[in-house]
């Protein structure tokens, strides 16, 4: 991919600039491929903080912004690196190459940002992209990261599979647009359709990470793909971003759910992990009251996702409220709950909280179980947005609705 200087360095002189003023101009600047440089702007300014170690590799080449908005971020793709590089760990005797020369194959390419940070884990990795702009930008991206023993394939998954020897690991990250460019969910309805082909790919490697929407259904995915042994949910500052489902074929144990929460902390990252089977989330019985204690605690959104509903409080001695109320209470503080913590400060009936509340000009509103949206409550209260108090619209054991005012404790989980 050949790009001359001058292009390069008006790419540098306007990394700052409005790329819509910019845009504006080009007839002012004939001698540079304008808009291979407007995209390489955008592109960075794009990836600031979802790809920041892109900022240090010069001439880095950036796609189309579909590919960019598609893309793992550098955090997620990080962390299931780690997660690749600890089954390599425990499956040592797993590889179906010689020796120890381990071989994957990333097959749905695309912007090639999990390829550069899994390839580094295996001596072999196959990039399968039917695009050839995108195959030709990571052929030049790999050369700069001097990652040579990444291998190029121009094709589709579903052409590319069928001769491939087997590996040790496959990845795919399905597209979730439909050829209309609108948004899909369901495992059926992505490209590639991951149930037409899971046989073949089970053939084909004995462990098989998917990368799917966090919108998904899990339990109708996992009664899709029942060769699922592990999944994770992975969220960022209590967000979701992913939901990674692994199968192995041959493999005899439990399934087991990992909820992640990511936090960033400059060049470090934090991991809130909670671990659980189904056999455990299935027998736990928490205990439930309809009193609300000195704290209150909120689970992330990772956990929430992941459905560890009864198996959080038995885990951390929690109090549930209501068997359909997420939220948890004590009157110790339990400080190491993977969520967010509160100290209680009132708890109204739903009928005393205007009057109770009204001095209070602004809180942050929430709804667990309770019969108004969030918006609904912060009207029927008069409240704005924001603050420093806390209001949780809910349902306790014995049915009653309240209103639970509360200050957040400084513990970032």
């Amino acid at each position: 991919m050949f790009v001359d200087d001058a292009t390069w360095q008006f790419i540098d002189e306007h990394l700052q600039d409005d790329v819509r003023q910019l845009a504006l101009q080009k007839n002012k600047y004939k001698d540079i491929d304008f808009e291979f440089a407007l995209r390489q702007i955008q592109g960075r300014q794009k990836t600031r903080d979802k790809l920041p170690f892109l900022a240090s590799i010069p001439r880095f080449v950036f796609p189309p912004s579909l590919a960019l908005e598609q893309c793992s971020s550098e955090i997620t793709a990080k962390y299931k690196r780690f997660i690749i590089n600890d089954i390599l760990c425990r499956d040592v005797l797993c590889h179906v190459s010689t020796g120890d020369h381990r071989i994957m194959a990333d097959l749905t390419g695309g912007f090639g940002i999990d390829t550069l940070f899994f390839s580094k884990l295996f001596e072999t990795c196959h990039y399968v992209e039917p695009q050839q702009q995108l195959c030709d930008i990571l052929s030049h991206n790999l050369k700069l990261m001097q990652l040579e023993h990444v291998q190029i394939h121009q094709s589709t998954m579903e052409d590319f599979i069928q001769d491939m020897e087997p590996v040790d690991f496959l990845y795919l990250d399905p597209s979730r647009r439909n050829v209309q460019g609108s948004r899909v969910v369901s495992l059926e309805d992505c490209t590639p359709n991951i149930m037409q082909y899971k046989d073949i790919l089970l053939q084909k490697a004995s462990k098989v990470m998917l990368k799917l929407s966090p919108m998904l259904d899990i339990k109708r995915a996992l009664a899709q793909l029942p060769e699922t042994k592990d999944v994770y949910v992975l969220a960022v500052n209590g967000e979701c971003k992913e939901l990674l489902l692994l199968m192995n074929a041959g493999a005899q144990t439990p399934l087991r759910y990992h909820a992640v929460n990511l936090l960033p902390d400059g060049d470090d990252m934090k991991e809130v992990r909670f671990d659980f089977t189904d056999e455990e989330e299935q027998n736990a019985i928490p205990k439930f009251d309809s009193q609300v204690g000195q704290y209150l605690y909120e689970p992330n959104a990772a956990i929430l996702k992941a459905g560890a509903f009864k198996s959080m409080a038995t885990r951390f001695g929690l109090n549930k409220l209501h068997p359909h109320t997420h939220l948890y209470t004590s009157d110790t503080l339990v400080q190491e709950f993977p969520g967010r913590i509160f100290r209680v400060q009132e708890v109204f009936s739903y009928k005393d909280a205007k009057t109770a509340l009204k001095a209070l000009r602004k809180a942050n509103v929430a709804v667990r179980n309770f019969p108004q949206s969030a918006d609904e409550l912060k009207k029927s209260l008069k409240l704005g947005d924001g603050g420093e108090v806390y209001i949780f619209g809910t349902t306790l054991d014995n049915g009653q609705k309240v209103i639970i005012s509360c200050f957040k404790e400084n513990v970032k989980s």
